[in-house]
C-alpha cells in the first residue's frame, strides 16, 4: 500500500511538473507559447544588463537594472512594437501614424443663451437704443 502512495504521489508531481514547464513568453499583457511573425523570444538572465522594449512611445533602449524570471516577446532588428496594435513597425510609421491620427476639432460655434438672447418687443429698453 505505501509503494502505491508514493507511486502516485510521483506521477501526479511529474505530470504537475509538465503542467509547470509551459512555456511562458509575455506579449500583448498575456502569456503565449511562441511569438508572433517579426518578433523573437527575450529572456532575461538575472543580471543588470536587461534592456527595454522599444516601442513607438519610447524608441530609445535603456536598461531596466536587475530582474529575472521572466521572458517576453521582442522585435527583430529595427522594428519598434506599435503598443495598440501589438505589431512590429518601422519607426517612421509609427510617426506617420501618429501625425495622421490627430484630427483638429472645428471650433464649436457659440451662440447667445436662451436667456439672454433679446425679444423684438416695442417695450424692450435695450432695443430702443
Amino acid at each position: 500500500m505505501d509503494m502505491q502512495v508514493v507511486g502516485l504521489i510521483s506521477l501526479l508531481s511529474l505530470v504537475n511538473g509538465f503542467n509547470y514547464q509551459q512555456r511562458c513568453l509575455l506579449y500583448n499583457k498575456r502569456c503565449v507559447s511562441y511569438c508572433p511573425r517579426l518578433m523573437h523570444p527575450y529572456h532575461t538572465r538575472c543580471d543588470a544588463n536587461t534592456i527595454s522594449q522599444r516601442t513607438c512611445d519610447n524608441p530609445q533602449i535603456y536598461e531596466m537594472g536587475y530582474t529575472c524570471g521572466w521572458s517576453r516577446c521582442d522585435c527583430n532588428g529595427d522594428l519598434v512594437l506599435d503598443e495598440e496594435t501589438g505589431l512590429c513597425v518601422d519607426l517612421d510609421a509609427c510617426q506617420l501614424k501618429n501625425v495622421k491620427s490627430k484630427k483638429y476639432k472645428s471650433r464649436k460655434s457659440y451662440g447667445l443663451r436662451k436667456n439672454l438672447r433679446v425679444d423684438n418687443d416695442e417695450d424692450n429698453p435695450i432695443r430702443q437704443m
